[in-house]
């Protein structure tokens, strides 16, 4: 049996803690042979945790930090959509 998108997001979210078993690691591993939209939320993900651990964690990040990641994912993904806002 397969996991849910959402399952899905909670498991990636997991896996950078390294709080995964094995059978989750293989259902998500199934999961993102298949979902596109999956494989790009770990893709986006991994992005702004890379750039908080090099920019460091703060209660409150600068306008320009938030256009750069946005900018960012917006380039890694093929979009041009307007976020709302972080």
């Amino acid at each position: 049996m397969g996991i849910t998108c959402k399952q899905a997001t909670d498991y990636i979210l997991k896996k950078e803690e390294g709080r995964l078993t094995l059978r989750q690691r293989y259902h998500l591993w199934r999961h993102l042979a298949v979902c596109i939209f999956c494989r790009l939320f770990q893709k986006q993900n991994k992005l702004i945790n890379a750039s908080l651990k090099q920019h460091g964690t703060h209660d409150h990040l600068d306008e320009e930090f938030k256009e750069t990641v946005i900018k960012a994912m917006n380039d890694d993904s093929g979009t041009e959509k307007e976020t709302g806002g972080l």
